[in-house]
């Protein structure tokens, strides 16, 4: 084990030898605590044929590990007033605890039973996997939901990327307990974590607590690397029997690592951030032609995603994707100076209130840490956001704008014509 103390913070970092890392945030007077547990593994380190079994693992730790079955680890937590919940992405799995002080021992018990010992019951499997098809098919019902695994797929298709978070019915149907087990130990690998915990604690009493339920825990012998992502634009129509059609295109952005990410991030909020955005004030205020739209940026470790997306009437589908081009090409070639401080100010309150809530603390330096190796203060950050210019964003936009053409995704009503040929006139370069 080594310990280190981040220069210029009280933050304290343990590296176990089995390559888990352990973060320490104390935060002076403060009576509660957030844990965060963040895993590289998720729905990119799957097979075609293991599709969704990451979230299904993420569920199965739950209906037994340690010594405790499903009820005892839904009550132990909540019996002393806290809370737990775990998400599973396409590159990370995360598990979160939040409570009073007293409770950070029992949440380290807890959460590393979850990663290191599930009990992996058939019986419990079997039932998981109809809850988990009941999930799917809700995902399914909902438009604003499933359009965007329709995208996904059209941005990366035929790669893990491009696959649904919570699989299907049918690559979930052959998964056994040894089959799963033997994923969760090349998904769970302590080399690839990273527990973080913010609050009123003290490091050392939290690092002797961890050391007490990591006995056995070993380095994975055998990881998986996904392979690197290829964006695609392809187009997806489905035909559903309600009013209004959804409608959600993909540029390629950026990676987590990219020296465009801030610039990025602030041309998607000028471009349809908020209500003061170009694509709002244009589509929604001065035209009506879309009740809610909006765009926005996603990072992965090796590309990126610039995404729009509107709920509009059927004969508005035409005119709107017009606009939406319009727009984002007079933002590449004249962003405003005013449009770029209000990004800046959205991002910076953004940063600096995060920075004062526990939970998003944990989860933003576990992030860093397990991503980039280190940590980003919120003033180094600050100043990374006012280094971006005018300029910046008309590289960004630009080279958006020149892309031979969009990943799309349409989900409504049957339309009177074909709306691909529409996107495609729209959006080729």
């Amino acid at each position: 084990m080594s310990e280190s103390v981040l220069a210029g913070t009280a933050i304290r970092l343990y590296q176990f030898d089995s390559g888990l890392r352990l973060l320490c945030d104390p935060i002076p007077g403060s009576k509660s605590f957030a844990l965060t547990a963040i895993i590289h593994g998720g729905t990119r380190f799957e097979t075609e044929v293991q599709s969704g079994w990451a979230h299904l693992l993420e569920h199965m730790v739950f209906k037994g590990a340690g010594t405790r079955n499903a009820r005892e680890l839904a009550e132990v937590i909540e019996h002393q007033g806290g809370t737990i919940n775990a998400s599973t992405g396409y590159e990370h799995t995360r598990f979160e605890v939040r409570g009073l002080n007293h409770l950070l021992p029992l949440a380290l018990e807890v959460v590393t039973d979850l990663m290191f010992r599930p009990l992996m019951v058939p019986e419990e499997l079997k039932r998981e996997k109809l809850v988990v098809g009941q999930e799917i098919s809700e995902a399914f019902d909902t438009p604003d939901d499933h359009v965007f695994d329709m995208l996904q797929r059209s941005s990366f298709a035929e790669q893990s990327l491009g696959r649904p978070i919570l699989g299907t019915v049918k690559s979930l149907k052959p998964v056994d307990v040894k089959s799963l087990r033997d994923f969760a130990q090349s998904l769970y690998a302590p080399q690839n974590m990273v527990l973080c915990v913010s609050g009123g604690i003290d490091p050392d009493a939290a690092y002797q607590a961890l050391v007490k339920v990591l006995d056995g825990v070993e380095p994975a012998g055998v990881t998986t690397t996904p392979e690197r992502a290829q964006f695609t634009r392809q187009h997806s129509h489905l035909t559903r029997r309600i009013e209004q059609v959804n409608l959600a295109l993909a540029f390629e952005g950026v990676s987590r690592f990219d020296d465009d990410l801030f610039a990025t991030r602030l041309f998607c909020e000028i471009l349809g951030g908020g209500m003061a955005s170009r694509l709002f004030q244009s589509a929604r205020e001065a035209r009506g032609l879309a009740y809610t739209i909006d765009a926005w940026s996603t990072q992965y470790r090796d590309t990126g995603v610039v995404g729009v997306y509107a709920g509009c009437l059927p004969a508005d589908l035409e005119p709107l994707c017009e606009l939406i081009g319009v727009t984002l090409r007079e933002l590449a070639e004249s962003p405003l100076e005013r449009e770029l401080e209000r990004a800046k100010a959205q991002f910076k309150t953004s940063l600096y209130l995060n920075d004062e809530n526990p939970a998003m603390r944990a989860g933003a330096y576990a992030s860093q840490l397990l991503t980039n190796g280190r940590l980003f203060g919120i003033d180094e950050q600050a100043r990374e956001l006012d280094l971006v210019t005018l300029d910046d964003l008309s590289r960004v936009g630009t080279t958006l704008s020149r892309q031979k053409g969009c990943a799309s995704a349409i989900l409504g009503p049957r339309l009177k014509t074909d709306p691909a040929p529409v996107i495609h006139q729209v959006f080729a370069a």
